[in-house]
């Protein structure tokens, strides 16, 4: 049996792997899920809904036929009818014969408002009088009632060998409008039922085959959507490692010209100003000029080296996230009267370009700590949470400002060249949190 902690982990997975799943959906195949999902409902909903109404219908088609025999013979005067009168009796009883009872018409009584049963295709009944129920009493209102007829009770007892029936009450209106007689009729279930049955049936495999219709066709949509969308960012990755290569050959050149034409040239300048020094007392006042120029010599050296460390980590293909950032929080404290500090918990490995981009993303951030920011920390923090690799870079100076430098433009459009994406905002304890992230895409987990 797996532990809680097991367990939390799995569910853990499960959401990364589905989160990671409906991101590679794409705009369209997440619509085409939306929508084959509203299908189903719509479809269960017309499928329960559809034969319901059927069998709506179906009652109401029978208490329309119901009542306009019913009243056709009030009409005609043969409603109302005494028990006793017996040549009424046989004249109502061939008539009802012949218009109501039928193959699904088993049982009709007539009722008299004092609950005596005047009529009955069953004569044992005939001028036996009974308690009104509820349903009669809303029938002698001028109401029609159709329910499951309770057998239980002694005015039902002729019906208890019936098969499953339906009753039915329809009331009878005389000269005066008034309602004279309830017509109580009992109709098979069967019919209907079998009705309902067969239009459940079609209407439920309707729906699986239109439905199984759909979702072949929303399928083909959103794996047509996957694959263009994996060669769209197939082609992205190439051009940005096209990109990526191009600025290292640039910087490679640019590194080489440094170093070897400016960077000597400084070299030779130093020594043959310590050469100078060495040849002059130390009190004149040229020694003191040329420690000036030392100096500044020396100064100029340090820049130079930083720049072309940071160009070197431009490149990208030796570049490690977390040794870069180390070095880079060193420099800016050497430079700066920041205190920076690094924290990495993540078991990710970025690629090259991932790498690339949220180092200069971090650079970006504590560049613009240092220019606005007014702070005295900064903290950068790299980690994982779901599918993403994330970077922090916090500080505790006087926030930020609602328009966005180039620098942040340009960083975002890097990130979200790689399906990553930016945030910068105020942080609840001051300060700006600036908040850089890349998808699992870009992302080798290390071994």
């Amino acid at each position: 049996m797996s532990s809680p902690a097991e367990t939390a982990a799995e569910q853990k997975t499960l959401r990364t792997v589905v989160r990671s799943e409906w991101s590679e959906l794409g705009t369209m195949g997440r619509s085409a899920l939306v929508a084959l999902g509203v299908s189903a409902i719509v479809a269960v909903v017309l499928a329960v809904s559809i034969p319901r109404q059927v069998e709506r219908h179906l009652i109401q088609g029978e208490i329309e036929t119901f009542t306009r025999i019913a009243q056709g013979m009030a009409d005609e005067g043969m409603i109302p009818v005494a028990s006793n009168d017996t040549q009424a009796l046989a004249e109502l009883d061939e008539m009802v014969r012949t218009r109501l009872l039928g193959s699904n018409t088993v049982r009709v009584k007539v009722w008299a408002p004092d609950g005596t049963i005047t009529y009955s295709d069953a004569s044992d009944v005939i001028g036996q009088t009974f308690p009104l129920s509820e349903d009669r009493i809303e029938a002698f209102q001028g109401e029609t009632v159709s329910e499951t007829p309770d057998l239980s009770l002694p005015e039902n007892a002729y019906e208890r060998t019936l098969p499953p029936v339906h009753e039915f009450y329809i009331p009878v209106y005389g000269e005066s409008d008034t309602v004279e007689a309830v017509f109580e009729v009992y109709h098979l279930v069967e019919p209907i039922e079998t009705t309902v049955g067969n239009v459940r049936r079609y209407t439920w495999t309707s729906i699986a085959v239109s439905f199984v219709l759909l979702a072949v066709f929303l399928s083909v949509l959103i794996i047509a959507n996957g694959r263009a969308l994996t060669r769209r960012q197939r082609m992205t990755d190439e051009l940005f490692g096209d990109l990526v290569r191009s600025q290292a050959d640039e910087r490679s050149r640019i590194i080489g010209s440094l170093h070897d034409d400016i960077g000597q040239s400084l070299y030779r300048i130093h020594y043959g100003l310590e050469d100078m020094k060495s040849r002059v007392d130390a009190d004149e006042a040229l020694a003191e000029d040329l420690d000036r120029l030392g100096a500044l010599t020396s100064q100029v050296d340090r820049a130079l080296r930083t720049e072309l460390r940071l160009l070197q980590y431009g490149t990208g293909e030796e570049l490690a996230l977390g040794p870069a950032l180390d070095e880079l929080a060193e420099v800016t404290e050497m430079e700066s009267d920041l205190d920076v500090t690094v924290e990495t918990s993540t078991d990710r490995a970025l690629s090259p370009a991932g790498r690339v981009t949220l180092f200069r993303a971090a650079r970006e951030a504590v560049t613009n700590v240092r220019k606005h920011a007014q702070a005295t920390s900064v903290t950068i923090r790299v980690d994982s949470k779901g599918s993403n690799v994330r970077l922090e870079v916090v500080d505790d100076g006087i926030g930020i400002t609602n328009e966005e430098a180039l620098g942040i433009l340009i960083t975002r459009e890097r990130l979200e060249a790689l399906g990553g994406g930016l945030r910068v905002t105020a942080d609840r304890e001051g300060g700006t949190r600036f908040m850089a992230w890349l998808p699992a895409e870009v992302v080798e987990v290390t071994t």
